[in-house]
């Protein structure tokens, strides 16, 4: 290989790392899916049940399913609200009285579409499935839905695509919602109703359709309803909160609903139920990890052939042993936990189906109400199925392999696969089916071993491949160090025949193996790395001697002494950096022992630079708090302003004492110019600052301020002006009258359309229906409905058009004027909540045109930005009211008036707040009510016991304006990365300048994605990094004993320039450990990104949080390039070395990656390796942006 020049030897750096981290899931996790199986059943004359019900409450954790609270949404007369008591009654009914229970251990990832597949299938798939994770499965793996005669299936368009695709076309049915639904913003629970009504309807649909009726009385059915409420919820609120709590007790009352319509229209008690979960939910509203929050889920079977329960009363039954279930009060009843991969086989065996050929589960026969020789035949099928699975794949990898060699358990000829199955089979014949039941269940053990031994047989081979490969790296990178930035290429490669000839032959073998052994594509190229590292640095040897002699010239016998100490000091810190990983407290430690770094120069050293070193003590002993702090973070508004603040301070304190600190640079002699003009580059600097400012600006304050003084009384009123407001005030209520008259016309065309459309609902389907309800004006129909048929009309009779009242859980009739009025503002009393503020300026525009642009502000009110604008939940029961608008003064424009209606809960349903509309006019503000203005929307449940709140949208120009206003961030944001460039205009060469045009360059995003402390975080590690750099600096200048040389070339490495490398490693892993770890990685919070996407969006919402996590890296990267130059070394001299020890990293946590054992470890493992050999991608990454960064500095 030719000598790689700079950009060649990153981009080889890039492109060696993101092969090689993809090794780990050829070696470890490689898919388990195969083809070519024959599919098993019980041979049984009548299937346990004749179809099948599968609700799967997605994030449901088992804890929560049945643990005890006081009611999160109790009505308003309910004196027991505070009582604890289980939130899905319904299902609880069932473990006690009709069912099985138990807990069901997921896998990691604990993500949807693993959890789905297993659930379903039977099988875990390999861990990089989540890199597709809401995408069709590439590989159509068999499914119970697939074995069924036909499964309707209503949920997510992420989830139940997976399972129709792959099935036999016109098996499996689909209802879905649209992606757009998936808002967490909004309330979730919509999403659980959806597919509840959507399955009354199909059944209520039979009636009338006689060919639906006869598929839906066939044997063999599925029904799959996924409910994603939950999940979307804890997303939003987290599983603690009354959000969540509320959302559990909606899908209990659906699933119960739903339970009693499928009894009802069969009345034949044939079918099954199973009700489960695909994940948990952590306490930060995450999944994805193997923490056991994550992975353990509730499941609970009943029905048809399902066993009952089995209770021992007032005592402690088995399976409560772990103590996780101490507090459901269940203790009595027996538990049974179940891998989840084992609900596919229980659902196959219920319903009488084929058992999915990809499976891995196991029949958990104490659900199963059969006799103990049907529970035996069913153990035999099960291991049919999965010893089916492991003679495919060992007869696959036989025809692959040049030497195979079989699993020992099946090797020898009395041992085999069928002489096993036919002595069980004798034992069934014999009557004794315990020992059947445990002589299968040993062979279903053996056949996923064998199964294991299969997925691993070429583990040695690839490991040792991609070890070759990390060390051939290593050295490749010392050899190109060496020879690039200590011998300046003077020595060249002494390439030989032989050499070609021996690593060519090496090569050619290697690739001979693989291609008779039909490997993938990605193991030539494992193949080749090593092939190719090793070769140059053999070639390169020369230059490694002459390197070693330049470098160790004048070093003696005492010095080699100090080198080796100096070499066990540099590997055990890179071992500390290894436990790092796992103890973030780690870095703590190293800051505080790092403080003291500049006393090992000296007290004279300390003394000419107590400024600076003082400096560097307090960004070491900051830093050194934050990895005590939580990882994993809830949002702080208090932190989240002091964060925003401080940068906005420091970047004023900057531009006001710019002259100084530049000129006091040149003062101290550090080799830069003497500071030019720099009018533009101020002025350049002064936008950022701004954009910076605004971030903060919008940010909720810590606490709300205190409620404004009362206003002083007015003065008393003359006579005239008295008789003067009472004839107004007769006006206005004639007004109100006709206006009520208008109204109640209104109220029966409404009526007529309403019957209108439901007679619309037989001739069209439901989803047409639904388009006309949303195209006409809506009417709330409430649960006190004939209160109001009956005293609707006195109630508005006596509305007064006075001032509004109190705030309660209102919508208010809301006037928008719009030109500039006199409006009266409105404190926001102490009892309520604290909602968001936005100012709508009026605007006048033309006749009957109203223009409103929200706009952010900084209010007591305003503590979060995160609400939904456009959608408020609540469930009207009072009478319909008319609130009027304070008197506006001097208003003679014309307005424009949204209709609603005045409403109070009957539940206090959870709900996100409400943004307050706060219309901005020349002198004063007016706010709405608690709840959005919007229009109301008719919502027909038939029960007015349902817990299902009745939605308000707010008109479609809202929607619009909502829209500009996220837009308005996403141009902050980006903008602010943007407006750097324009410093070229008039560029100010000095390296703090630079440095702050770059802080200030990403801190509008990072204020913008923060949620706690990381804006501190990110103030702290500027100043450590600044600091870092000057005490280098100075270090150099004072300690350097390198010859008289032409300071306009740069220098060879030395020695010493080792530990700048150690330095800049440690401060690049502590960007990503100082503010987070491996589980905020591998189960993020959405509360950073869901104030700019609130729709479900996975890879742009992880963009957003990569682009926070990586922000700070490119701070450290200018930081070592304008270091890089200040001591006078070549362009990527540093990052050379970094890349090469930074790999002792990645290879040691290469070697720890687990595939058994507890999934959190194992999820751990995989993050920890992926992180590590992705740091090195930045590395090259940030070396060719550090460039960018530092171009045009003058030293």
């Amino acid at each position: 290989m030719a000598r790689l020049g700079r950009l060649g030897f990153l981009g080889l750096a890039i492109v060696f790392h993101v092969i090689y981290v993809l090794s780990i899931f050829d070696v470890y996790f490689r898919s388990p899916i195969v083809s070519g199986m024959r599919a098993f059943s019980v041979d049984s004359p009548k299937a346990p049940a004749k179809r099948l019900v599968l609700y799967v409450g997605d994030g449901l954790r088992a804890d929560k399913a049945f643990q005890w609270f006081p009611d999160p949404s109790p009505s308003d007369n309910d004196t027991t609200a505070l009582e604890p008591r289980p939130l899905a009654p319904f299902l609880r009914s069932k473990v006690l009285h009709d069912g099985t229970f138990g807990v069901s251990h997921t896998r990691v990832p604990t993500e949807s579409r693993p959890g789905h597949v297993a659930l379903i299938a039977g099988l875990y798939e390999d861990v990089s499935a989540v890199t597709t994770g809401w995408k069709l499965n590439p590989v159509n793996f068999d499914s119970v839905f697939n074995r069924s005669r036909h499964t309707w299936q209503w949920g997510s368009p992420d989830i139940l695509p997976m399972f129709s695709a792959g099935a036999i076309p016109g098996r499996v049915t689909d209802d879905t919602y649209g992606a757009e639904f998936e808002d967490f913003s909004k309330d979730a629970t919509e999403l659980d109703y959806y597919v509840f009504d959507h399955v009354k309807q199909l059944f209520k649909g039979a009636e009338a359709d006689a060919a639906l009726n006869a598929r839906l009385r066939e044997d063999k059915v599925v029904f799959f309803l996924h409910l994603l409420g939950l999940d979307t919820t804890g997303h939003s609120y987290r599983p603690y909160s009354k959000e969540y709590l509320h959302n559990i007790k909606v899908v209990d009352q659906g699933v119960q609903e739903i339970t009693k319509v499928v009894e009802d229209f069969y009345g034949d008690d044939e079918t099954a139920f199973v009700f489960t979960a695909d994940h948990g939910m952590s306490d930060w509203g995450s999944h994805g990890d193997g923490h056991p929050d994550n992975t353990r889920t509730p499941l609970v079977a009943w029905g048809a052939g399902v066993a009952k329960p089995k209770t021992v009363p007032g005592g402690k039954a088995p399976g409560h042993d772990d103590g996780f279930s101490h507090d459901w009060q269940l203790d009595h009843v027996q538990r049974h936990d179940v891998a989840q991969a084992d609900i596919a086989i229980l659902m196959a065996n219920l319903a009488g189906l084929e058992y999915p050929v990809n499976s891995v589960g196991e029949v958990p026969l104490s659900f199963l109400a059969a006799d103990d020789e049907q529970k035996a035949k069913a153990m035999l099928v099960n291991a049919r199925q999965i010893l089916e699975m492991y003679h495919v794949k060992e007869v696959q990898k036989s025809a692959q392999v040049l030497r195979y060699k079989p699993y020992g358990r099946f090797a020898s000829a009395n041992q085999t696969i069928e002489r096993r199955l036919e002595h069980i089979e004798g034992i069934i014949d014999n009557g004794n089916y315990e020992l059947a039941i445990a002589r299968s269940d040993e062979l279903i053990q053996l056949g996923l071993q064998g199964l294991r031994y299969l997925q691993t047989y070429d583990w040695l081979f690839l490991r040792t491949l991609v070890t070759l490969g990390y060390v051939g790296w290593i050295a490749f990178a010392f050899t190109t160090a060496v020879d690039a930035f200590v011998l300046d290429g003077s020595v060249d490669a002494t390439r030989t025949t032989m050499s070609i000839v021996s690593f060519g032959s090496i090569l050619v073998a290697l690739y001979s193996f693989l291609l008779v052994q039909s490997s993938p594509l990605t193991y030539y190229l494992y193949a080749s790395f090593p092939v190719m590292f090793w070769e140059e640095v053999i070639v390169r040897r020369r230059a490694l001697v002459e390197g070693k002699n330049k470098l160790f010239a004048k070093f003696s016998q005492q010095d080699v002494v100090k080198l080796a100490l100096y070499v066990g000091a540099y590997l055990a810190i890179l071992e500390v950096m290894v436990q790092s990983y796992y103890y973030r407290e780690i870095y703590s430690i190293c800051y505080i022992v790092g403080a003291a770094w500049p006393a090992l120069y000296g007290t004279d050293f300390i003394s000419d630079n107590i400024l600076l070193c003082a400096t560097w003590a307090l960004g070491c002993l900051s830093m050194s708090i934050f990895t005590f702090l939580p990882a994993i973070k809830t949002e702080d508004a208090t932190m989240i302003m002091l964060g925003g603040g401080l940068m906005l301070v420091l970047g004023m304190l900057y531009i006001a004492f710019e002259k100084g600190l530049l000129s006091a640079s040149v003062a101290k002699k550090e080799g830069l110019a003497a500071p030019k003009a720099d009018g533009i580059s101020r002025s350049i600097l002064g936008v950022q600052h701004q954009h910076s400012g605004t971030m903060a600006d919008t940010a909720p304050p810590a606490e709300p301020a205190p409620s404004p003084a009362p206003a002083a009384e007015p003065a008393p009123e003359s006579p005239a002006e008295k008789e003067k407001e009472e004839k107004e005030k007769e006006e206005k209520e004639e007004k109100e009258k006709e206006e009520m008259e208008k109204e109640k016309v209104k109220e029966e065309k409404e009526k007529e359309e309403k019957e209108k459309v439901e007679k619309g609902k037989e001739e069209k389907g439901e989803e047409n229906v639904e388009n006309e309800k949303e195209a006409k004006e809506p009417v709330v129909k409430t649960a006190a409905e004939k209160d109001h048929a009956e005293g609707g009309k006195a109630a508005k009779e006596k509305v007064e058009p006075a001032a509004p009242p109190a705030l309660e859980t209102e919508v208010k009739k809301v006037t928008v004027v719009t030109q500039a009025a006199d409006l009266t503002p409105q404190p926001i009393p102490e009892h309520e909540p604290a909602p968001n503020v936005f100012v709508i300026p009026a605007a006048s525009t033309a006749p009957g045109i109203v223009v409103i642009q929200p706009t952010p502000v900084t209010t007591p009110a305003a503590t979060e930005i995160k609400a939904d604008p456009l959608a408020s939940k609540i469930i009207p029961t009072a009478t319909s009211q008319k609130a009027t608008l304070p008197s506006v003064t001097g208003a003679s424009a014309p307005s424009t008036t949204i209709e609603t209606t005045t409403v109070k809960p009957a539940l206090k349903t959870p709900e996100k707040k409400s943004i307050t509309i706060i219309p901005q006019a020349s002198t004063g503000t007016m706010k709405t009510g608690g709840t959005s203005a919007s229009q109301s929307t008719t919502v027909d449940h038939g029960d007015t016991h349902s817990l299902r709140p009745k939605s308000h949208r707010l008109v479609s120009p809202f929607r619009r304006h909502w829209a500009r206003f996220m837009q308005f961030f996403h141009r902050k944001s980006l903008s602010s990365l943007g407006i750097p460039f324009l410093h070229a205009l008039q560029p100010n060469k000095h390296y703090l300048h630079r440095l702050v045009v770059i802080f200030l360059a990403f801190a509008p995003t990072f204020i913008i994605l923060t949620i706690s402390y990381e804006g501190l975080f990110y103030l702290a590690i500027t100043i450590t990094l600044v600091s870092w750099v000057r005490l280098e600096h100075r270090i150099y200048q004072r300690f350097s004993s390198a010859p008289a040389r032409d300071p306009t070339k740069p220098r060879a490495l030395a020695l010493s320039d080792a530990r700048i490398c150690l330095f800049f490693l440690f401060l690049l892993q502590s960007a990503f450990f100082s503010a987070g770890n491996i589980s905020s990685i591998s189960s993020f919070s959405l509360d950073a990104v869901y104030r700019l996407i609130p729709i479900f969006d996975p890879f742009s919402q992880g963009a957003l949080l990569v682009l926070k996590i990586l922000a700070p890296f490119a701070l450290v990267s200018a930081n070592l390039g304008i270091l890089t130059k200040r001591l006078q070394l070549r362009s990527g001299s540093l990052f050379a070395v970094v890349m090469g020890i930074g790999d002792y990293l990645t290879l040691r946590f290469f070697w720890e990656v687990r595939d058994e054992g507890s999934w959190l470890d194992i999820g751990e493992s995989i993050t920890t390796f992926v992180i590590a050999s992705l740091l090195c991608v930045f590395v090259a990454a940030l070396e060719a942006l550090s460039e960018v960064f530092t171009k045009g500095i003058e030293f």
